[in-house]
């Protein structure tokens, strides 16, 4: 797949619905927009065609899911992270209540291990830099889970995706006995420093509102990661 940054996605998107936009006047007799050569045009189509998301046969399937999801607010705001974050907070609760929070992180990290694997020879290969990236805003999971990534030489930050959810969990579900520090102090914190050793990186997490997770090593310092 090819990476993008999450504000490289901002701009494919706005190009997108620009070209779409354009799609009905490019193909008609009046021929492209003032100030748009035909030839540019020709271009922008072409491009869009060749677009492997805009020529995806589920692409409505998946923009309607958006919407629906966007739209439902009661009874609170839903979000598209909302059934991977809820579901591994259902898994919490259950290792809490047998006391196999631990056991809990070190499955998740098992069965993550051929994955894990490959990220490291690639950590070993391009810096830890690379570690960073492919624990969080290089991901498919974590275009889910977190809404923003702050992406810093040697540390990323971002909102806390359990926070709010667990409180509306606690509030209509009533099934949810554990608090939001254990979010943190029984999932978050031990499982990325967890991946983080397994790839063979050092990372320091501070979770809060907005979490920060940064390099401990004399190069994640030196490149100030030491947030």
């Amino acid at each position: 797949m090819q990476n993008v940054t999450r504000r490289q996605f901002t701009q494919k998107t706005v190009l997108f619905s620009f070209a779409a936009a354009l799609v009905p006047a490019i193909a008609s007799a009046a021929g492209p927009p003032a100030g748009m050569t035909a030839e540019k045009a020709s271009a922008m189509l072409d491009k869009l065609k060749n677009n492997a998301f805009a020529n995806r046969n589920d692409l409505s399937d998946a923009i309607k899911s958006l919407y629906m999801t966007y739209d439902t607010t009661s009874p609170y705001q839903h979000k598209f992270n909302e059934v991977l974050a809820k579901q591994q907070l259902r898994s919490l609760q259950f290792y809490i209540n047998n006391g196999a929070e631990k056991e809990y992180v070190n499955h998740c990290i098992t069965t993550a291990g051929p994955l894990l694997k490959r990220i490291k020879a690639l950590v070993e290969k391009e810096g830890d830099e690379q570690g960073l990236y492919s624990m969080f805003e290089g991901t498919s999971t974590s275009y889910q889970l977190f809404e923003h990534i702050n992406v810093m030489p040697g540390s990323r930050s971002f909102p806390c995706p359990y926070k709010e959810l667990l409180a509306n969990c606690k509030k209509y579900l009533l099934t949810f006995s554990m608090e939001w520090s254990d979010v943190c102090t029984k999932l978050c914190t031990p499982l990325w420093t967890g991946v983080g050793e397994t790839i063979g990186i050092s990372l320091s997490v501070k979770p809060g509102e907005t979490c920060t997770v940064a390099l401990t090593t004399d190069a994640g310092k030196a490149e100030g990661g030491a947030a």
